[in-house]
């Protein structure tokens, strides 16, 4: 067995979601920002990047899952599956699904449908005809991405109880490049699941998905791995057409 199964194995079964339970609310969230992710904040580029991210809030029987989508243009928006659906039946599962852009003032969004998916992947792509107008991403070349390079992902940082998030980038480093997703580290929190991960061209190169720890012993020593799961961009191109 390669390292690289070893490790995501090992990942897998430490692995642990972005957009569980709803995390109770705080009364004035702190952003914790590298000074990267300070420049980035202001960059025109990284704007239009969050003009194209939605909320995503799922309805499911056993409460309500939150994450963040990426604007594809035709009123698709792509996202994590496991936030609408059962990983581990490959159903869909959300009774109600709503997108949202409150850190645009559009509060209120709309309700989307399912128009593809594919649970193996962990990615969905959802419907909502009300939208139209915004930026849709440039894609970039995953497989370029080196360990050490810098990335960005958008998503929303934290969700009150009346649904509204702080929606800002966050920086990170790739860790591994493997032959369908890339992991980066540190690991990005809950709310970033199924947000856009981009390289510094601001290209789209990834979704976010799951964020994991790994326990190893090098030498003797106890080593702990965190970081985050992306799924490769071009693998969701078959559900894109498929959607439309």
């Amino acid at each position: 067995m390669g390292k690289s199964t070893f490790v995501l194995g090992t990942a897998l079964l430490l692995i642990s979601l972005f957009g569980c339970a709803v995390p109770p609310p705080s009364p004035q969230p702190q952003i914790v920002a590298t000074p990267l992710t300070l420049r980035l904040i202001s960059d025109p580029k990284v704007k239009e990047s969050e003009r194209a991210s939605f909320m995503i809030r799922a309805k499911r029987p056993r409460g309500i899952r939150d994450g963040t989508g990426v604007w594809m243009g035709q009123g698709l928006i792509l996202t994590a599956f496991h936030l609408v659906g059962d990983p581990a039946t490959g159903k869909i599962v959300a009774e109600e699904i709503q997108v949202s852009q409150p850190h645009l003032g559009w509060e209120e969004g709309c309700l989307a449908k399912v128009a593809s998916a594919d649970s193996s992947l962990d990615l969905v792509v959802l419907k909502c005809e009300k939208i139209e107008g915004l930026p849709t991403p440039s894609f970039g070349d995953p497989d370029q991405l080196l360990p050490g390079d810098t990335i960005y992902a958008v998503g929303h940082e934290f969700f009150p109880r009346r649904g509204i998030g702080i929606l800002y980038p966050r920086d990170g480093e790739v860790s591994e490049n493997l032959d369908t997703f890339f992991t980066v580290s540190p690991p990005f929190i809950r709310g970033f699941s199924g947000g856009g991960v981009f390289n510094l061209n601001h290209e789209l190169v990834g979704i976010a998905l799951r964020s994991f720890v790994i326990v190893e012993t090098v030498e003797g020593e106890t080593v702990i791995k965190q970081g985050t799961i992306v799924r490769k961009i071009d693998l969701a191109f078959p559900l894109l057409e498929e959607a439309r």
